[in-house]
């Protein structure tokens, strides 16, 4: 019981989050009619929800939900690798239009999960909130994905011209680290493992809303 209930206040704690993170875009967006400052003006919205998606790996590891923690776990790690090691430490990188797209996608399907994780929990998900779960991500999960590759691709240049996070011989430890070659390394990452995921997600599309229509009209 205590479980459930700090789920909820979790779920529901992080459908505000990104409602005020969404809302920080829009303000931003129609104020200005620009989105070169949209990061900078949801940042400290986006960078406390995202970040506290990780304590989804730990739910799944100590079997608080039934989810894989490895699948948790690579599932997050994408974002706060381009949130904290890309588009933070990269002031280049906040200001281009495919950083504004990866974070409405980002909001949208968070907002919709989220709150499909609260009320479920309540046993008061509606149809609709269960369609848009699971059908928002066709979508939704190719531009966010997207916007990720591409925020990471336009800091190439800038990380290779300052040797950004690198280290090079000699030094003390006798390691050297290129992060440069890390990023594209992490790029290629994303390509066995996309199909696989948005195959999976449309097969249990597939199998929740047909059984959801069998509900009804039963």
């Amino acid at each position: 019981m205590l479980g459930k209930v700090y789920l909820l206040c979790y779920n529901s704690c992080l459908v505000l989050g990104w409602l005020l993170t969404l809302c920080s875009v829009a303000k931003e967006l129609f104020a200005s009619e620009d989105y070169r400052d949209v990061y900078k003006r949801c940042q400290s919205h986006l960078k406390i929800s995202q970040s506290l998606a990780i304590l989804e790996v730990i739910h799944a590891a100590i079997g608080l939900v039934r989810s894989s923690p490895f699948t948790t776990f690579v599932q997050v790690q994408s974002r706060l690798v381009v949130l904290w090691l890309v588009l933070d430490p990269v002031v280049e990188a906040q200001s281009s239009f495919n950083v504004t797209m990866m974070i409405v996608a980002w909001c949208i399907a968070e907002i919709v999960r989220y709150s499909y994780y609260a009320l479920a929990l309540v046993d008061g998900v509606p149809y609709f909130l269960t369609w848009c779960r699971y059908s928002f991500f066709i979508v939704l999960y190719p531009i966010g994905v997207s916007g990720e590759l591409l925020t990471i691709y336009s800091i190439l240049p800038t990380v290779a011209s300052k040797g950004l996070f690198s280290l090079s011989l000699p030094n003390k430890l006798n390691v050297s680290f290129n992060y440069h070659n890390f990023l594209l390394l992490y790029m290629l990452g994303y390509l066995p493992y996309l199909p696989k995921l948005y195959k999976h997600m449309l097969s249990q599309r597939k199998k929740v809303l047909f059984s959801e229509a069998e509900k009804k009209s039963a």
